[in-house]
């Protein structure tokens, strides 16, 4: 349950507004994003090589809410340079690494059987 938790909201910032989870692996999950309920066009099929062991900390998960909920992301860049944003609720030793955790993360997008392209966020 951590990685469907952690894409709901990774994949959430990047304009999901919904995911069906198609199958779930040790080793990775598929699914896929729904853009727009009322356009069945409006989707894309992913996969995401991930364990649940290894899913990216709380701290990562709570940094993608705080610029979701902030509408800081466009498309999948960060839109404010990021040493110009308060992130108080993150200690500041912590809080390179947590970006740098942000950054590696790479959802592969499935299109014809075969994985293309890739969400991620960028700064």
């Amino acid at each position: 349950m951590k990685r469907q938790t952690f894409l709901k909201s990774f994949l959430g910032a990047l304009g999901a507004v919904d995911i069906i989870w198609t199958e779930i692996q040790n080793d990775k999950i598929y699914g896929t994003v729904i853009y727009d309920l009322s356009d069945v066009d409006e989707r894309q099929d992913f996969v995401w090589h991930m364990t649940e062991d290894n899913v990216p900390t709380e701290n990562v998960k709570k940094l993608i809410d705080f610029l979701s909920t902030n509408s800081l992301i466009d498309i999948d860049k960060i839109m404010t340079p990021i040493n110009q944003l308060d992130i108080d609720f993150i200690d500041n030793s912590e809080l390179n690494n947590v970006w740098d955790k942000l950054f590696e993360i790479e959802v592969r997008m499935i299109d014809d059987g075969e994985e293309t392209d890739s969400y991620f966020i960028h700064d």
